[in-house]
Parts: structure tokens; C-alpha cells; sequence
């Protein structure tokens, strides 16, 4: 493992090392292929994990560019008339800001001895992107889910070329399963990843984000929802032992409005078929008072 941690915040050349490329022909033909190029001809790369940039430190390297100029170019590669981006999309936005027309750029081209293809280029941009470690959970999940999709690696091989351990991978990749709004809240840092892996212990997604938005609007903590979700964890684990029990569509459809309505988990447990008893869980005092005035409206 000490290997492997060596390579973390190397950036590409560490990558190419891995990979067994001549790094003396690729930094050769790097250094010799800096260029200015206009702006306007350098496409995105589609594989860049980072979807969301703070504006106010975009605004700040802006700034700092229109002063001191880009003192670390981009890093492109050819494609046909234009260009594609392998890293540097944070200093691309910031030269936008500012109007430039022109960028200093590292213009990547592949000699002949040097067996990559485009694809491949792409996918250790991926990768190089995952390895600065700036990327938030969220944001990790979906490159770690690329890599997966788009270039047909397995989990232990995705955990070698990012050296990081199998189930550190299997870990942010389970965090796909979430609700498209959970996944979004993540990925704009409102909730942490402690609360999303808390989350996924409910296997309900109604339940999961009834859970949520009690996240964002009563501040619940970690460890408030490790308690809160206690409750579902076991019944997981409990699931096949409960599969005999009689399905019933008209209590399930009431406990479904109840819950929704009290913000917490609601339980209809029938003793005969026109009597039974409803069990409304709470988690603190804060919490009982909250459901006290639900009930007195």
C-alpha cells in the first residue's frame, strides 16, 4: 500500500508510470508543444468528474490570472481544428471570466511509439482527476461509476489505478443507489457523506427522503441518524425472516400518509382485523414536542 501511496497527487506522470509509458518521450513531447491557443477552440472534457465549481473561487483565481497571468498552463489534446481538454477546467473557467482569448496550453500529441488511444487519454484524465482528491463524494462516485461503465473496469481494477483500497470503491459507488435528489444535495455539499451512508441503511426511498429534507430543515446529526435509522438497519438484516408476514395494501397505504405527515417512522400493528395499535417513533424531546404539534393542529 506504501506503493501505491506514493503515486496519490502526482498528477498524469504518475499515471503514465503505472501505465509503463516512457515518461522521458511524453515529457519531451509535452515541454516541446506549449502553445498559445484560442479559448474558444478547446472543447470540455467529457470526462471531467467535477460538475459544480465555487464561483466565489473561481472569481478569486480570475482575479489572480488578470494580475499575474496563468502561470500553469492547460493541459489539451488535438482534435481535428479544435481542441480537448485533459485538465485544467478550473483555470479554463477562471481565463473565461476574464474575457482572454487566447490560453497557455500543453498540447498533447501522441508519438508514435507511445501505443494510447484517445479513450484511454480520457480515462487517465479520470483518473488524474480522482487523484488530486478535491472532488467531493458525490462527485467521486460518478468518476469511480465511469470508469466502471465507460471503460469496463471492475471494482479491484478501478481501486489500483486510483490506489485505493476495493471497498473504499465499492463504498462511493453504493452511494449511486440514492434518490436523485439526495444525490444532488450531496454533490452541493448540503448533507455529508455520513449522512448519505446513514441513508442507505433505510431501504425505503420514500422513507430515505422524508429522512433528507429532516436533514436539512432540523440540522439532524450523523450521529442523531445513526439512531434514527438503527430501527431500518435491523430490518434489513431481518427481511427474509419477515417475508411470511400478510402484505396489506390499505395499512401500508395509511402508515405511507402517517409518516409522511409526522416526518418519522410510523408503524400500524393490527390485532384484530378492526383494532390494532399505531406506534410512532421518536429520536429526542425536540423531536416528541415536534410530533405533539403535528398532532394538536
Amino acid at each position: 500500500m506504501d506503493n501505491k501511496s506514493s503515486v496519490l497527487g502526482k498528477g498524469l506522470s504518475a499515471i503514465f508510470t503505472e501505465k509503463n509509458v516512457d515518461m522521458n518521450v511524453v515529457e519531451d513531447t509535452v515541454r516541446n508543444s506549449i502553445n498559445e491557443i484560442p479559448v474558444a477552440k478547446i472543447k470540455v472534457n467529457p470526462s471531467q468528474p467535477r460538475e459544480d465549481f465555487d464561483q466565489e473561487k473561481l472569481n478569486e483565481l480570475a482575479d489572480s490570472i488578470r494580475q499575474n497571468g496563468l502561470i500553469q498552463p492547460i493541459t489539451v489534446k488535438k482534435d481535428g481544428d479544435d481542441f480537448i481538454l485533459i485538465s485544467g477546467e478550473r483555470r479554463l473557467r477562471a481565463v473565461k471570466l476574464i474575457s482572454l482569448e487566447k490560453v497557455p496550453a500543453y498540447i498533447y500529441e501522441k508519438p508514435a511509439d507511445i501505443n494510447n488511444t484517445n479513450e484511454n487519454l480520457l480515462e487517465l484524465a479520470l483518473i488524474e482527476n480522482i487523484q488530486r482528491e478535491d472532488l467531493n463524494p458525490m462527485e467521486l462516485s460518478d468518476s469511480y461509476r465511469k470508469l466502471a461503465e465507460d471503460y469496463n473496469l471492475t471494482q479491484e481494477q478501478i481501486a489500483e489505478k486510483v490506489s485505493k483500497q476495493r471497498s473504499t470503491v465499492a463504498n462511493f459507488l453504493r452511494l449511486q443507489k440514492l434518490p436523485v435528489e439526495i444525490k444532488v444535495s450531496l454533490r452541493r455539499n448540503e448533507i455529508t457523506e455520513a449522512h448519505a451512508r446513514m441513508l442507505l441503511r433505510v431501504d425505503n426511498l420514500e422513507d430515505q427522503l422524508v429522512l433528507w429534507k429532516r436533514i436539512i430543515n432540523e440540522n439532524i446529526t450523523v450521529k442523531n441518524l445513526e439512531e434514527i435509522t438503527k430501527t431500518s438497519a435491523k430490518k434489513q438484516r431481518k427481511k427474509k425472516a419477515n417475508l411470511g408476514e400478510i402484505y396489506d395494501p390499505y395499512i401500508q397505504n395509511i402508515e405511507d400518509k402517517l409518516r409522511n405527515y409526522f416526518g418519522t417512522k410510523v408503524k400500524i400493528n393490527r390485532k384484530t382485523k378492526s383494532s390494532g395499535e399505531i406506534v410512532i417513533d421518536y429520536y429526542s424531546n425536540n423531536d416528541l414536542e415536534r410530533i405533539t404539534e403535528k398532532c394538536e393542529r
